[in-house]
């Protein structure tokens, strides 16, 4: 696989509400800190590259700030508008309908992990579309078990393709 996009907590477009908190921890490492009570999302804006194939994987590296168990779920989606398309760039977004993927967190508080959500809905993403991906936390659990207490930090997430 290749890596395509790097998407960066200082770049993330965060909502007025709902919006995850951005931090930096100890070790001067910046995350967006998502609740485990409450949904909260945010999107980045990209370009499709050229030479964009295949399936899209994104990898979120994160850790969780107290839990030692339970599971978290995340999801992610994509919005890809080719030049032309009849959308109102003021008023109307078109994502796909979002992917998700969970995981048992470390049984260590504050260790890393990766989590890959195979992005099977991709809004028919092409080379040179004006692109966001969302991501959230499913805190209350609608696309799968979602019970780890606390704050979950996201590092980074990586935006990769088959190629």
């Amino acid at each position: 696989m290749a890596s395509r996009f790097l998407f960066l907590p200082e770049a993330a477009n965060l909502p007025a509400t709902n919006a995850p908190a951005p931090g930096v921890d100890a070790q001067i490492r910046p995350y967006l800190a998502y609740s485990d009570t409450t949904d909260e999302a945010c999107d980045w804006t990209f370009v499709a590259p050229q030479g964009l194939t295949g399936a899209l994987t994104a990898v979120i590296s994160y850790y969780m700030a107290s839990a030692t168990s339970g599971a978290v779920r995340m999801q992610a989606a994509i919005e890809a508008i080719t030049d032309g398309d009849a959308i109102d760039m003021d008023g109307t977004s078109s994502f796909d309908t979002a992917n998700s993927n969970g995981e048992t967190v470390p049984g260590t508080g504050q260790y890393p992990s990766q989590l890959s959500i195979t992005m099977t809905n991709a809004d028919s993403i092409a080379a040179g579309d004006l692109c966001r991906l969302r991501f959230n936390r499913d805190a209350d659990g609608t696309s799968g078990t979602d019970d780890a207490a606390g704050d979950l930090h996201v590092l980074a997430i990586e935006l990769r393709d088959a190629a």
